[in-house]
């Protein structure tokens, strides 16, 4: 199941129908009829905490097809741990996690580090699994664009000392307790929040 979130509304694509999605009111489209809608516009007619679900048996080709207008961008990143704290930047007055493009030849772990490393000027944290992908919307100079983001969580034993990279508009990196990730849900982006219940449930 993937979720891409557009304007933090949500349209999940799936090829398994779980008792969870039957949670709230949501819309349903199958891969036949999905020729006859502009599902993005469909979407954003939806009211905010309806679902919007396309059940299909290929998700990530159906997510490329529905979105085939956007620019398409891939991005890795994730949740550092250090000791019992974990690593979040603030960004334009928001909680983020570090991450960032995925350069050509890179594979995802890869620019995870680096990333991470740029981001929060700490060196050499270490991969140990993936949490999971997301996709979201935005517009970028003009063009709506389609980013896939591979997140991960991290171990490191380094320095506790960060340096947030403010030509990327970063103001903070700092070390929050599981107890402190509530703050960070309560001002960040819907994307963000998914990726932290997943990283709850892993």
């Amino acid at each position: 199941m993937y979720k891409v979130f557009i304007d933090n509304k949500l349209i999940i694509f799936t090829n398994k129908w779980k008792k969870s999605l039957k949670t709230q009111d949501f819309v349903l489209f199958n891969t036949l009829s999905l020729g006859e809608f502009d599902l993005v516009k469909c979407r954003n007619e939806l009211p905010i905490g309806c679902w919007l679900i396309v059940l299909t048996d290929t998700p990530e080709e159906t997510i490329h097809s529905v979105f085939t207008a956007y620019d398409f961008v891939e991005a890795a990143g994730g949740i550092v741990k250090r000791k019992n704290k974990y690593l979040f930047i603030e960004r334009h007055g928001l909680w983020d996690i570090p991450k960032g493009k995925m350069e050509t030849g890179e594979q995802p772990e890869m620019t995870a580090v680096r990333e991470i490393e740029e981001e929060c000027g700490i060196q050499s944290p270490k991969v140990q699994k993936l949490i999971g992908i997301t996709f979201h919307t935005y517009d970028y100079k003009g063009k709506s664009t389609l980013k896939k983001n591979w997140w991960y969580a991290l171990d490191y034993d380094g320095p506790k000392a960060t340096a947030p990279q403010s030509e990327e508009a970063i103001t903070k990196a700092v070390w929050l307790s599981k107890k402190e990730w509530q703050t960070v849900q309560e001002n960040t982006y819907d994307s963000i929040r998914e990726v932290l219940d997943l990283a709850k449930k892993g």
